[in-house]
């Protein structure tokens, strides 16, 4: 996995990498989302990807099992949905 380091600034700024922008092939202007989990660990989405790309280790598809996390079973249920959409867009 790897690893990038930026500095925040005295107004919450963040500059992204060159290197880890060419890879989410983002440009001026792209949306991000932040998700934070139960551990604290935070997981960052290009609005230009798909959830799944996020979420590609989460459990997939069906009613979560009664065990779950909250923030499992919302991961579960993003997935679904997004398969669910996509597999709309290809029949259509």
């Amino acid at each position: 996995m790897a690893s990038f380091e930026v500095t925040l600034t005295s107004k919450g700024q963040i500059t992204i990498p060159a290197e880890l922008r060419a890879r989410l092939n983002l440009k001026e202007g792209d949306k991000l989302e932040f998700y934070l989990d139960r551990s604290g660990t935070v997981l960052v989405r290009p609005r230009n990807a798909s959830p799944s790309a996020v979420f590609e280790n989460a459990p997939r598809g069906g009613r979560p099992p009664s065990d779950m996390t909250d923030d499992e079973a919302i991961t579960a249920s993003v997935l679904e949905k997004d398969r669910r959409s996509r597999r709309r867009r290809r029949a259509a």
